[in-house]
């Protein structure tokens, strides 16, 4: 042996390592919840459009959370629902397609002129949907469809403005009440 081997040896064998306790060789994902498909009332918490780099489109999603009959339980959370807004620039509502079809529904009516169609017209808002199951190797449920929503429309909330004036109190209206 020479003097250089003796400073960097070689291994020739080596014992087999313990690959499970020095490596973790699992591979994380993300579990979405699946429930029978049907119909079921539920509660839009969350809407967002956003940029899809993998379809390369604009996107609408909507997360729901599916409630039980009595409407006390949440049966299944985050149960997503996408709307297409188009491959262009900007995002953009077609007239034949799904997104503004069911924004008119939620919003009550057709937008103005000059409307912006938020998709915050869906938060906050109770339905009756389809749910389905995708076709993955690994399914999990989607909304399929809004069949019908069930709370008021919020175009017809109470106008908070201040530039009508404040009401004025008459001694009628304090009567009978002690101060």
């Amino acid at each position: 042996m020479t003097a250089a081997s003796l400073r960097h040896p070689i291994v020739l064998s080596r014992a087999p390592r313990d690959l499970d306790s020095r490596n973790d060789d699992s591979v994380d994902w993300k579990a979405y919840p699946r429930i029978a498909p049907g119909e079921y009332t539920a509660y839009c918490n969350w809407a967002k459009r956003y940029r899809d780099p993998g379809m390369r489109r604009w996107t609408c999603l909507l997360r729901w959370d599916v409630l039980s009959d009595d409407l006390v339980r949440t049966i299944a959370r985050s149960i997503p629902l996408w709307f297409p807004l188009g491959d262009g620039e900007k995002p953009h509502a077609s007239r034949r397609g799904k997104y503004l079809r069911e924004w008119v529904q939620a919003h009550g009516g057709p937008p103005g002129p000059g409307d912006r169609l938020s998709p915050n017209v869906f938060v906050r808002r109770i339905a009756r949907v389809e749910i389905g199951d995708t076709n993955s190797p690994a399914p999990y449920s989607v909304v399929r469809k809004i069949i019908r929503w069930e709370t008021g429309s919020p175009c017809h909330l109470v106008n908070k403005s201040t530039s009508q004036g404040r009401p004025v109190s008459t001694s009628v209206d304090s009567e009978g009440w002690e101060l």
